[in-house]
């Protein structure tokens, strides 16, 4: 693997463990770097553009090989008429002849087979950026919910303690059970609120277990936490490191390729030498004789003029190509960026407006409520927006971070 990739590999191991703080791996609590490594161990595309490795590198050896000599033998003045009618005249030679390879056939065809060898690289190397996003994305989108639910939980026992209390207080004479019979209400509708969330993560886990290609694997939980705010480098440095994405190094490969194959091409308008050296048998004389021989093709008619043309076309090719990419790469970082403010922006109103107010409203309706000035319904129902804007938050915290996993897996470096 060439220089370029090895700086990309290197960069890209950052990638296993970003954004998200892990804990040690124990029975059934899985940690985003255990998922990226099952994901990238087992995924057989990976093990597929392994083998095409593997399998150009032997093209690789085939293709330096020289041609074999070879030997023939050959028999002369036999089985004719008169004089001819036996071998008593014949003339038997045993020659062998090589063919040599001339303009350094074998080393432009070497080149082009190391270039081919360094595309199924980068192949490889996209593909296992393509996975960690994958599977990082999942796992970011299916910790977020978990939060959730536990949010949830919580916000449940909390108000299933409240119910409690209510029906003491209904016990006692002191408040009507109507107020109790509202407040169950309210109750079940955050119950098939969590109910909802607790199919969505069942259905986020059996996406990651999909990709990591553990379906037998039991996950009871996922080990991580989301912390916000985080730094959001300048759309400009993000653009800038865009060229460290695999599809446009790879042109890299690919101009070189496509250089090898002109080149080879062109060589390939010199004609071959092919010489030969053999022994004879002249048995009507009773002597033996040596011969040594030479030929070459005259390129008269043929000079590989269409080859060659059509290679330096390709040449041209793959720079529209490039091009193209270059530009697909660049509409999706930018629409990525966006997102990435637009998100950002509102995390930070929930996290410093939204919030906060709903607290201290909690704060001063629950107050109120102990010395009548607010009903039970009041208390509730400030307690639930609350959870709510605390779950807004987490759904918008899990999506920058599913932007921020898409925009290192364009620029294929971890944002610190």
């Amino acid at each position: 693997m060439h220089k370029s990739m090895c700086i990309i590999s290197v960069a890209l191991f950052g990638l296993f463990s970003v954004s998200v703080s892990v804990y040690g791996q124990t029975s059934g609590e899985l940690t985003i770097e255990k998922a990226v490594s099952m994901a990238v161990q087992n995924n057989p595309e990976l093990h597929s553009l392994r083998y095409e490795i593997d399998a150009l590198e032997a093209a690789k050896l085939q293709s330096g090989l020289m041609p074999n000599p070879e030997f023939g033998v050959e028999a002369e003045n036999i089985l004719g008429s008169k004089d001819f009618n036996g071998f008593g005249n014949s003339e038997i030679t045993a020659f062998i002849s090589q063919d040599i390879l001339l303009a350094g056939k074998i080393n432009k065809r070497v080149k082009v087979s190391e270039s081919n060898i360094s595309l199924a690289e980068w192949d490889y190397e996209t593909k296992r950026i393509e996975i960690i996003t994958d599977i990082r994305r999942a796992f970011q989108n299916a910790l977020a919910v978990q939060l959730i639910v536990e949010k949830n939980e919580e916000l449940i026992r909390i108000s299933e303690e409240f119910m409690t209390n209510l029906q003491r207080r209904v016990d006692a004479g002191k408040i009507s059970p109507a107020e109790i019979s509202r407040a169950k209400i309210i109750l079940n509708s955050l119950k098939i609120d969590l109910n909802r969330l607790q199919s969505e993560y069942e259905i986020y886990k059996v996406e990651l277990l999909s990709l990591i290609y553990q379906p037998d694997l039991t996950i009871d939980s996922l080990a991580g936490e989301l912390k916000y705010p985080i730094d959001i480098p300048s759309y400009d440095s993000l653009l800038e490191q865009l060229e460290n994405n695999p599809k446009l190094k790879r042109y890299e490969s690919e101009y070189a390729k496509r250089t090898a194959v002109a080149n080879f091409e062109e060589s390939k308008a010199v004609p071959d030498l092919t010489i030969s050296a053999g022994f004879r048998r002249l048995n009507n004389v009773n002597a033996n004789t040596f011969l040594i021989g030479a030929s070459i093709a005259l390129p008269i008619f043929d000079g590989n003029q269409g080859a060659i043309q059509e290679a330096k076309i390709r040449i041209g090719q793959k720079k529209r190509e490039y091009e193209s990419v270059k530009n697909r790469l660049t509409l999706q970082l930018n629409v990525l960026y966006k997102r990435m403010m637009a998100v950002t922006s509102t995390a930070d109103q929930l996290k410093n407006e939204s919030i906060p107010q709903a607290k201290e409203a909690f704060k001063i309706i629950k107050e109120g409520n102990l010395v009548g000035r607010f009903a039970i319904l009041d208390v509730l129902d400030t307690e639930r927006t609350l959870f709510e804007l605390q779950n807004q938050y987490l759904n918008i915290i899990g999506e920058i971070y599913s932007v921020q996993t898409e925009i290192e897996g364009l620029i294929a470096k971890e944002i610190k």
